[in-house]
């Protein structure tokens, strides 16, 4: 057996590496005289965790001063050691606990529903003390970031990053370094045993550090990511075909406006020198700078001019939009996709400042709004049809409850056809007068407020999203400050609390941190936040009443899942009913909606979408001839 001693926070601490058999001896007698509870850790080929080559390495397990390394990849008795303390341990101590219980269930075949049971996710806790990641100035949420706070700088820097050094000696690509590295390489085993020690270090540490108000939340939020797990878990099924021709129409696309651009002087679209220096030849003038001092060609202005009918800005914002839509997602769920023709999103449940989810792999909250043909790649299990359900204005609804605003209360206790309930027409009757109906723009005006103050948006935001000159945009701003008063009063309290405390504390008892110049944020913070928490209740009751087999998304306020043809209607309606809640004196209710074969198919319905119904009716005819419905 390989001994490798280290120091951590100036003591000593031991990893051990099995190398064979009769070295598990050893690790049985460690396992037995921590039976109470180990810190748990895996070493894999990659992260693709569903995909068809993906290996396990090491397994290991630790307390705050020894570890255990054991080569999974040799199979037999290693394997089965490890399975066996897995399920021994009355408890388990895992950063980031999703990713380990899914590869153990997959690669050691124990499933996820016995150890999420006596699993502390060291993630949540931490997140629940600081939840800004270090790009917001706060701790951060990986093993390294923590580390570097709350155990030992050095170790951070050293052990944590000796990885990608080691890859740097290897020549090789930092996510290739763990499939190439000898199993026996001390570097690896090092690293991969000092992970134990380190979670086991952060547990103790964090733990006791979550606010009292938010120690509740402790349990919800391992439910939650349980739930998640098991959604990654089951995956979501690809039209493959669908997905493959959706690719090569892309790639033709990007030829196309290339080729189009480059005829008008354009040889790269990616170019942004390139770009600048053709617009201006055909007398557009930039006035916008970079950081640097470099002309900027950004979003708003090829935009503008692609309204205006510029053919050269056209060629440049469609080739650039269908090379980004085929290699950012199209393309990737072709290589992700498992052999059942799966693909599995990665869901961070606590994410955000406000522990909004972000999803990878699958970018449920990322794609275009009205988009139908990255959609239309996902499908309903065979047999079974796509539902859709998510909350009627959500996070206005919870502003309504969380600032106790008669107004905005009355309009969501209306029916739905009522004109009274239409937050809308009411901001826009404020501004502009009582004629204001939904045929008029400037309900759309209103629409941009009532969404934009829930985000901290004022005057400039309505600006820049209506096009509206300042005055009027300001008569709007005040217009909606008119017809809810109490928001406004509510905003100032929060943004009082944020000052004076430097974090507000929501509903749930979720501490969020405001940074001081910042505290007009603190009630976007705490809606955002507290309509997450709707959302995920939603996805717990759904849990405990057995519909988690058939989620496959939650996307913001929506959740995502395929259910039977013949009880689709039923079982749509059925998760709406448990997704809704009453918060004081609002009720939040659900649309649900079966959409159809296809994730699509609900966005093929819009004016705008312009389904391409050749490319659809050729899919839908390959999926009915393969016998999928």
């Amino acid at each position: 057996m390989r001994v490798h001693r280290h120091q951590v926070a100036g003591e000593q601490v031991t990893i051990r590496s099995v190398e064979n058999e009769l070295d598990l001896d050893q690790f049985r007698d460690f396992v037995r005289r921590n039976l109470r509870g180990l810190a748990f850790d895996t070493e894999t080929t990659g992260l693709n965790i569903y995909g068809r080559d993906f290996g396990l390495r090491l397994a290991q397990f630790g307390t705050p001063v020894e570890a255990f390394t054991v080569p999974v990849e040799f199979g037999g008795q290693f394997k089965e050691d490890v399975r066996r303390a897995l399920l021994g341990l009355e408890k388990l101590y895992v950063q980031n606990g999703g990713f380990d219980l899914q590869v153990s269930e997959r690669k050691l075949g124990i499933p996820m529903e016995v150890l999420w049971r006596k699993t502390t996710d060291t993630k949540i806790p931490a997140h629940l003390v600081d939840p800004r990641g270090r790009e917001e100035g706060g701790i951060g949420h990986k093993l390294e970031e923590l580390t570097a706070h709350y155990i030992d700088r050095v170790v951070a820097d050293e052990v944590k990053g000796s990885m990608a050094r080691l890859a740097k000696e290897m020549k090789c690509k930092k996510d290739e370094v763990w499939r190439r590295v000898d199993i026996d390489n001390p570097t690896y085993q090092l690293y991969g045993g000092m992970d134990t020690i380190l979670a086991a270090r952060l547990a103790k540490k964090v733990l006791p550090l979550v606010p009292v108000s938010a120690r509740n939340l402790l349990p919800f939020e391992h439910e939650v990511a349980e739930i998640c797990s098991y959604m990654e878990r089951t995956g979501f099924l690809l039209d493959v075909e669908y997905t493959k021709r959706l690719s090569e129409r892309f790639h033709e696309e990007e030829e196309k406006y290339s080729r189009r651009a480059a005829k008008l002087g354009c040889e790269n679209v990616n170019s942004t020198e390139q770009v600048a220096d053709v617009l201006e030849s055909r007398g557009v003038r930039i006035t916008g700078r970079t950081p640097k001092g470099k002309r900027q060609v950004d979003k708003n202005l090829l935009n503008r001019l692609v309204k205006e009918g510029d053919e050269f800005a056209t060629a440049v914002v469609e080739a650039k939009k269908a090379r980004k839509w085929r290699t950012t997602w199209v393309d990737t769920f072709l290589s992700t996709v498992d052999e059942n023709d799966r693909c599995h999103a990665s869901i961070n449940s606590l994410r955000a400042r406000t522990a909004r989810m972000s999803i990878t792999g699958i970018p449920a909250q990322t794609l275009p709004s009205k988009d139908w043909m990255i959609r239309r790649c996902f499908v309903a299990d065979p047999g079974h049809l796509i539902g859709s359900i998510d909350y009627k204005a959500q996070e206005l609804r919870v502003l309504a409850a969380r600032s106790g605003d008669p107004t905005m209360i009355r309009a969501f206790n209306l029916p739905d056809d009522d004109e009274g309930s239409d937050l809308h027409i009411l901001t826009a009757r404020a501004a502009f007068g009582a004629h204001i109906t939904k045929a008029h723009k400037e309900r759309g005006y209103a629409k941009v407020v009532n969404f934009g103050r829930v985000y901290g948006g004022g005057v400039d935001v309505v600006m820049d999203q209506t096009g509206l000159d300042r005055e009027t945009a300001t008569r709007v701003v005040e217009g909606f400050d008119s017809a809810y008063p109490k928001v406004k009063v509510y905003s100032k309290e929060l943004a009082q609390e944020a000052r004076r405390n430097g974090y507000i504390t929501t509903m749930t008892g979720r501490r969020l941190p405001v940074d001081a110049h910042r505290a007009y944020a603190a009630l976007n913070y705490d809606i955002q936040s507290s309509s997450r928490d709707v959302t995920c209740r939603g996805l717990v009751k759904l849990h405990r009443a057995g519909f988690t087999p058939y989620l496959r998304l939650p996307v913001h306020d929506e959740v995502v899942g395929s259910f039977p043809a013949k009880k689709a209607e039923w079982g749509v309606r059925r998760v709406g009913d448990l997704m809704s809640e009453q918060m004081g004196p609002v009720f939040i209710g659900t649309d649900p909606t079966v959409t159809g074969k296809s994730w699509g198919h609900e966005y093929m319905k819009t004016d705008d979408a312009k389904p391409d119904l050749e490319l659809i009716a050729r899919a839908d005819k390959e999926i009915a001839a393969a016998g999928l419905w």
